[in-house]
């Protein structure tokens, strides 16, 4: 347990100090969160109802779909899974110590978020924090095992680049982060329901902030947890397939 904690401090460490990871975790998601908060905030005061809960599923989805393949495909192709095989060090610790991390540094910026987009922009508080947490955490959950199954599925740094791009915009367009979903035509409706943020964003109007939605919120909520265990579930059997590959 004592090494696992190191190995996770360490990999907590060396993310700070990756100019890319920092930038996907910390300066891209909190610079949007600023610029974007002041202007949708001053044009439409309606979008502070949900403020916090879509910058949210903004930084955690660039951090954990963006951020996430990159390394764990340098990885592979440095290396550096074969070296930890030949040490004795299990796969799924690998994979795990990466999901810690992500985690963690994903919550601080949520938690940034949720701190001061009440103070900054008058952004509604949710009134049912518990629901927010919960939600929240299932983001964190199906987003990260997105980003872990992007990068054991990508077979090189562009192609793993590519799936993150083709998954992260259309998030930003049609899952109702920047408007609400009501205002596409049906056919872009239908492609949002693809998405697992549609439904996350669902799940934040319905259960945290108490708003109508297009689709009931438990409903969003379980389809959102089944997405992210099929994503981990398929991770792990293609990850170990690599390092028996190795």
């Amino acid at each position: 347990m004592n090494t696992f904690l190191k190995h996770l401090w360490v990999q907590f460490k060396l993310d700070i100090r990756e100019r890319g990871t920092l930038m996907t975790y910390y300066l891209i998601p909190l610079g949007f969160y600023f610029l974007m908060g002041a202007v949708f905030s001053s044009i439409n005061p309606s979008y502070k109802q949900t403020l916090t809960a879509s910058m949210a599923i903004f930084a955690v989805t660039m951090g954990a779909v963006m951020g996430m393949p990159i390394p764990i495909v340098k990885m592979r192709e440095s290396g550096v899974l074969r070296s930890y095989r030949i040490s004795g060090i299990p796969g799924w610790a690998v994979l795990l110590i990466q999901s810690v991390s992500a985690f963690l540094h994903l919550l601080v910026v949520s938690i940034i978020i949720f701190i001061t987009a009440p103070l900054l922009f008058g952004a509604n508080n949710a009134e049912n924090l518990p629901a927010y947490f919960l939600i929240l955490f299932v983001l964190l959950f199906v987003s990260i095992s997105i980003g872990l199954l992007i990068g054991v599925v990508a077979g090189s740094q562009p192609v793993a680049t590519m799936f993150s791009q083709a998954l992260f915009l259309p998030t930003m367009m049609l899952s109702g982060i920047m408007f609400s979903g009501s205002m596409l035509p049906e056919p872009l409706k239908l492609l949002g329901r693809l998405i697992p943020a549609t439904y996350i964003m669902q799940c934040f109007s319905g259960l945290a902030y108490n708003l109508s939605t297009d689709i009931q919120p438990i409903i969003a909520l379980l389809i959102t947890v089944v997405i992210g265990v099929m994503a981990a579930s398929i991770t792990v059997v293609r990850f170990n397939k690599i390092q028996k590959s190795l």
